[in-house]
Order: structure tokens, then C-alpha cells, then sequence
């Protein structure tokens, strides 16, 4: 039932804003290697490209894209956060956040070193695109 519904909200996206590109909108399970932070970006671009612009169109539309241990935190969640976007995500991204994504940026900043024949503007570049 929620993934036709999710295949219906796409579909009238679609028609409704009258792009040429079917823009899919993301689902968060709070699967373990799954991260939230991710999927919040993904979530907000393809609302905002189907023409949902307020913060309450965002969370009326979030519990349709929850699955599983999310949707289930969501559901306990949902009262006392009263409904703010903003209590909300960042509620979400605390109980979600990838721990290990965090550790092994750390570790790998902690390991890069500038090459012997390396420019310093080549290692600049390659530290930013961490």
C-alpha cells in the first residue's frame, strides 16, 4: 500500500510539474550502513523539485517514505517532537547517524599526506574532496 502510494505521489510529480525526468524521491529504512544525513539531502531536493516548498509540506510527505525501523521510530517519536521539521531531522539524524561514517573521515584525514611530487594546490583539492 505505502510503496503504491509513494509510486503515485512520483507519478503525479511528474505530470504535475512537466519535467521530461521521473524525479524519484528516496526511502529511509534506519537500515544499519544506511545514512540518514543522505537521504535528508535526497528527500529536500526532490520535494523541493516537485514543487513542495514548506517545511509541513516536507514532513506531511516524510512519514510516506519511511520504512521499517524508521517509520517505526517516526511513529513512536512523532507527538513529542510536535511536529517541527527541524526537531524532527535532527532527532532523526541522532538516532540514525552513521557512526562509523564519521570514525574512518577522521582516520582518513588522519592518514593523508601530501605526495613528494605533489603540489601543494593537488593536495589541497584532494583533502576538499573528503
Amino acid at each position: 500500500m505505502i510503496v503504491r502510494l509513494r509510486e503515485l505521489i512520483n507519478v503525479v510529480c511528474f505530470l504535475k510539474n512537466k519535467i521530461k525526468i521521473n524525479m524519484v524521491i528516496p526511502v529511509f529504512r534506519g537500515s544499519k550502513g544506511e545514512d540518514f544525513e543522505v537521504f535528508l539531502r535526497e528527500y529536500k531536493q526532490a520535494c523541493i523539485g516537485t514543487r513542495l516548498r514548506t517545511t509541513t509540506e516536507w514532513l506531511n510527505f516524510l512519514p510516506e517514505f519511511l520504512e521499517g525501523t524508521a517509520s517505526h521510530w517516526f511513529e513512536r517519536h512523532m507527538e513529542e517532537l510536535k511536529g517541527s521539521w527541524i526537531d524532527i531531522t535532527k532527532a532523526l539524524v541522532k538516532e540514525f547517524f552513521v557512526k562509523n561514517v564519521y570514525q574512518n573521515l577522521i582516520l582518513e584525514l588522519n592518514q593523508l599526506k601530501q605526495g613528494a611530487l605533489e603540489l601543494v594546490k593537488e593536495y589541497k583539492e584532494r583533502t576538499l574532496k573528503l
